[in-house]
């Protein structure tokens, strides 16, 4: 599986190539290589650390980010990233974390124990270890490729067990149900010696849909909703791969299933390459936005008589002298609350329609066929 390693989990190797830190003006990162013992799985685990500048054991309730490594890869993709990754605690990109990955095999798809693995033993360890929290709302998961996968599928399935997950370039397929005919471009990827390696041999397409996160997020779209979970989705739209076909399908199902995401089709972005860099930090922001409460503005601040007057006055109240970019500018704060309230008058008028209740609204479709 070496040409996997350099294909598919190489896309780390690139990021240092695009990555460049100024000279030490800042507190380095440092690493450490760890064996870790797995009952589930019966072995003892490679595992890679990365810990933020100025690490004190026992820092009160510092999150832990799990990263899991590409296709072909193993713990050093981790280590692959060390730029990148002091980049982001120098400009503050992330606050202060404790950044973990293992080898999980060169093609597991993180399939049966090591979702027990991620989701218990890795952060009981990594708790015991460096005094991490391992409360749900500390606790974060991100993924490349076969990791955007497993970050994805482990997510999904124990929303309640992470704040946020941001799979990048997730090696998905754009199906609910498995393909009859092979070679055709959902699924020419996925080589059928892998499929065969973990889900069964012969191949059980049972097995794999259970673990297809389209599927997973439309059987599990209640407790996902519940949970609060943040996700973050990610692919470049010139992948060779063509994995931006699975990842716009999963957005598709995650909006009609009402389910709140941030999506980021990537314009010239390859599965590979220079984009890697910039594209792990926005993901990486998401990550940290989320731990910090989200970016939710209020829409429900006090407002004076003449803001109330002038939002009043768009739809139906006495007109005001007033600019409407110059109302919602003197306090950028109010802005979304002024606009709320400008709004109202129409919204209720659509108060009756059972959609209005939802996040997202059920689009029509867009194949639309000329009447004969």
């Amino acid at each position: 599986m070496s040409f996997l390693k350099k294909l598919i989990g190489g896309s780390s190797i690139l990021l240092l190539i695009s990555c460049s830190i100024q000279e030490e003006k800042f507190s380095p990162i440092s690493t450490e290589l760890h064996d870790v013992r797995s009952e589930v799985r019966n072995e003892n685990v490679p595992v890679s650390v990365i810990l933020p500048p100025n690490f004190v054991k026992g820092t009160k309730e510092i999150p832990l980010l799990i990263n899991l490594h590409g296709g072909g890869g193993d713990r050093n993709d981790l280590l692959q990233e060390l730029e990148v990754y002091q980049e982001m605690f120098n400009e503050e990109v992330i606050p202060s974390m404790v950044v973990v990955s293992f080898s999980g095999g060169p093609v597991s798809y993180y399939h049966g124990t090591w979702e027990t693995f991620v989701t218990r033993e890795l952060p009981k360890w990594a708790a015991e270890e460096y005094g991490v929290s391992i409360k749900p709302e500390h606790t974060l998961l991100t993924g490349i490729s076969m990791g955007g996968y497993g970050s994805l599928k482990i997510g999904l399935k124990n929303p309640e067990r992470f704040k946020a997950i941001a799979p990048m370039e997730p090696a998905i397929m754009p199906i609910l149900k498995f393909p009859e005919e092979p070679h055709k471009r959902n699924s020419w990827w996925s080589a059928p010696q892998i499929l065969e390696d973990v889900w069964g041999k012969p191949f059980n397409p049972e097995a794999f849909m259970k673990d297809n996160p389209a599927n997973i997020a439309i059987s599990n779209a209640k407790r996902i909703k519940d949970s609060g979970l943040d996700i973050y989705l990610e692919v470049g739209d010139e992948d060779f791969i063509q994995l931006h076909d699975g990842a716009e399908f999963l957005h598709r199902v995650f909006w009609d299933n009402d389910i709140r995401h941030e999506y980021h089709l990537v314009r010239w972005a390859d599965h590979v390459g220079l984009s890697l860099h910039d594209r792990t930090k926005e993901a990486h922001a998401f990550l940290a936005a989320s731990l910090a409460g989200g970016k939710s503005e209020p829409i429900d601040l006090p407002l004076t008589k003449e803001e109330i007057a002038f939002a009043q006055s768009v739809f139906g109240g006495e007109e005001v002298d007033t600019e409407p970019t110059a109302m919602m500018q003197d306090d950028v704060r109010k802005a979304p609350t002024i606009h709320a309230e400008l709004w109202k008058p129409l919204k209720v008028l659509a108060k009756d329609d059972i959609d209005m209740q939802r996040a997202y609204g059920r689009l029509p479709d867009t194949n639309i066929q000329e009447e004969k």
